[in-house]
């Protein structure tokens, strides 16, 4: 069985907290109850899913060099652009969780690590107008890729940097996505427990992945500067706000 499927057993079998189930913090318990497992729809979700189809398109369509270069860094042909895209960007139900989070907690400041084709970006930043958004990333492809999916979107800037650790880290909201690459998502997570605010949280895509990843996971779990992190399989939140109690969660999801 490949890693990521025994994880996913062992996660079902461990996963104990549903709908505040076993949760006796005020704060968590609303946090969970009516942020992360909120059902409701919203109008922001209809662009996400519009976004999603608009950038398949235009997968197919503009194969530039660079792109197909990409395609072949994850083993995957120009006739899977779906699955490409499934590589890169949040499934859908976990992007509406980071939205709903980025709503709920309001940062000043939004930073997005890894490749995006827009679609996560956008929903980012529809989710907090007021915030500063910035994604760092190495490949310039990205860059490009995410402003002609966006440039017909009224949405405020969003600004690019490259894969620099000069750049400076502001408090605020992160999301890490480099599932496939543990030293990546590890150098990033380290910078950040350097410089976190108490009002921070960190969002890390794949922790379930391979071992690698789940080691650092666990690794970073047991940080002191960690007072709670949510195990939702796919993603992994932590949250830095002091004053609650240690806790680690596994949330049925």
């Amino acid at each position: 069985m490949k890693f990521r499927t025994v994880s996913r057993l062992n996660y079902l079998k461990r996963a104990r907290h549903r709908g505040g189930f076993g949760i006796h913090s005020p704060f968590l318990f609303r946090l969970i109850t009516t942020v992360i497992e909120d059902k409701r729809g919203n109008q922001a979700f209809k662009t996400f899913k519009l976004l999603r189809k608009q950038a398949i398109e235009l997968l197919r369509e503009m194969l530039v060099p660079e792109l197909l270069k990409v395609f072949e860094e994850y083993n995957l042909t120009t006739a899977k652009p779906r699955k490409f895209y499934r590589k890169i960007e949040l499934p859908l139900k976990y992007a509406k969780v980071v939205y709903r989070l980025i709503q709920d907690f309001q940062p000043m400041s939004i930073t997005y690590f890894g490749p995006s084709l827009g679609v996560n970006l956008a929903s980012m930043r529809m989710a907090c107008t007021g915030s500063s958004v910035f994604q760092i990333v190495d490949n310039p492809i990205f860059q490009w890729f995410s402003k002609e999916l966006l440039k017909d979107q009224s949405l405020p800037e969003i600004r690019y940097f490259p894969e620099d650790p000069s750049i400076p880290v502001n408090s605020g909201f992160y999301l890490i996505n480099y599932p496939l690459n543990p030293l990546m998502t590890q150098k990033i997570y380290h910078k950040l427990l350097e410089a976190h605010g108490d009002n921070d949280v960190m969002v890390i895509r794949g922790i379930h992945e391979s071992k690698e990843m789940e080691d650092g996971w666990n690794e970073l779990t047991v940080r002191k500067e960690v007072r709670i992190s949510l195990d939702l399989f796919e993603i992994g939140i932590i949250l830095f706000k002091k004053g609650l109690q240690k806790e680690d969660f596994i949330l049925k999801f």
